[in-house]
């Protein structure tokens, strides 16, 4: 996952802006320090970098103090230099800021420090969620499922109970594995033999039942093969297109979805490309992507109500562009609402729920699943070195005092060669 970052710009950053665009880290700016809170309020960033010279008086400290306390998962690195050093070295001390870079500011020294920041701090937040007697499995597991290798027969004992709740859950709720061997066994006991004990008759409701049935587990194994062929792919996306391109992959899949979206009456709205995105270039595999767009979809449709409408929205911001899906969100079993913020990057792990109820309705149209879904989308973006999160925010859209959930797509963006 690429970092996102919030830049306070002045004359002593300029640089660092240039660093994050050669890198191809993804960066938004804001030009006053009293706009930070709002903007950190927005949206969802891992790192706050600003120059120590920001921090002119105690009244800029304390509200420094506030940024660490209101938005713990941001990591605030500091631009110094020797001259503030007594500064800097008080503010690591209260914790008030994560990490320093010193002037003049070196692409390597950057990279290497926002890399290390960013996992500790992806560990941070597991930690705080993980009790100590899961730990030790959650790391073997994840150990196990790096996406680098398909899980190997030695392995499997350490994270059977998981797996097996899964494919319970996946196979044997609702259609198709489950229920096929139901219908096999009422084919078997309903089915009569002629008087010439040659050939059997099986009543039409039988076998419509096997018919619809054998589809849907026909759908689950072919959404088996295409997410081992996304587990087991490491090649990196390097084909570059115009983000125009995207347009008709997400026409094509609200098409398909038709049928999917009128289970509920549900609408997709969706912008057209920024006119700023023009004369740049994406990486982008058509197919790939199709996957992530169906899988995102999905997602929103589900978990979203009757006659509720989706919206997929471009941005072009700084240097990558931005789509945007987003839906209403709802409470939860727990009594939480959306994506609590605790479970923001756990979504995106191997196996994990919030909710352990399958709605079976939207089965036939899914490529991944037990789990995988937002994992292998996840996997696919990494491929392209694009940036995905999921957050609440607040409800903009419908004039109400709500939330909605929002699932973030960063793509870098390139100069088309001239």
């Amino acid at each position: 996952m690429i970092p996102h970052c919030l830049l306070l710009e002045n004359e002593n950053t300029k640089q660092v802006v240039e660093i994050l665009k050669e890198i191809g880290y993804t960066f938004e700016r804001v030009n006053d320090f009293e706009d930070i809170a709002q903007k950190l309020d927005e949206g969802k960033f891992h790192f706050l970098i600003f120059h120590v010279n920001d921090l002119e008086n105690k009244i800029e400290q304390k509200k420094l103090s506030e940024f660490t306390t209101d938005f713990p998962h941001t990591l605030i690195i500091l631009i110094t230099d020797t001259s503030q050093w007594d500064l800097t070295a008080s503010l690591l001390k209260r914790h008030s800021v994560y990490d320093f870079i010193q002037t003049p500011v070196d692409l390597d020294h950057l990279k290497f420090t926002l890399d290390r920041s960013f996992q500790y701090l992806l560990t941070k937040l597991k930690s705080q969620f993980i009790n100590d007697a899961e730990n030790n499995l959650y790391k073997r597991m994840v150990e196990i499922f790096d996406w680098k290798k398909s899980i190997s027969n030695k392995e499997n004992e350490n994270i059977a109970a998981d797996i097996i709740h899964q494919m319970n859950i996946n196979l044997f709720q609702g259609s198709g594995i489950g229920t096929l061997m139901s219908v096999v066994s009422i084919l078997i006991s309903k089915s009569k033999l002629d008087q010439d004990e040659k050939s059997y008759s099986i009543q039409k409701p039988v076998m419509d039942l096997l018919s619809e049935n054998y589809e849907a587990a026909k759908s689950m194994f072919d959404s088996m093969s295409i997410s081992q062929s996304i587990i087991d792919d490491e090649e990196l996306v390097t084909k570059k297109l115009s983000p125009s391109k995207l347009l008709p992959i997400i026409e094509k899949e609200i098409e398909i979805l038709t049928e999917a979206l009128s289970i509920k009456n549900q609408k997709v709205n969706f912008s057209q490309m920024p006119i700023s995105a023009s004369g740049k270039k994406i990486r982008l595999d058509e197919t790939k992507l199709s996957y992530v767009i169906r899988e995102v979809l999905i997602n929103a449709i589900k978990y979203s109500k009757e006659k509720d409408i989706i919206y997929l929205i471009f941005f072009q911001k700084e240097n990558f562009l931005e789509l945007k899906v987003i839906n209403p969100a709802y409470q939860n079993d727990d009594g939480s609402t959306g994506i609590p913020e605790k479970f923001e990057s756990f979504v995106f792990e191997p196996f994990f729920r919030i909710s352990s109820v399958v709605d079976d309705s939207y089965a036939k149209f899914e490529h991944f699943r037990f789990g995988l879904g937002l994992p292998l989308v996840k996997k696919i973006m990494d491929q392209h070195q694009a940036n995905v999160q999921i957050y609440n925010i607040e409800n903009n859209f419908r004039n109400e005092n709500t939330k909605d959930i929002c699932l973030t797509i960063r793509f870098p963006l390139f100069d088309e060669e001239k």
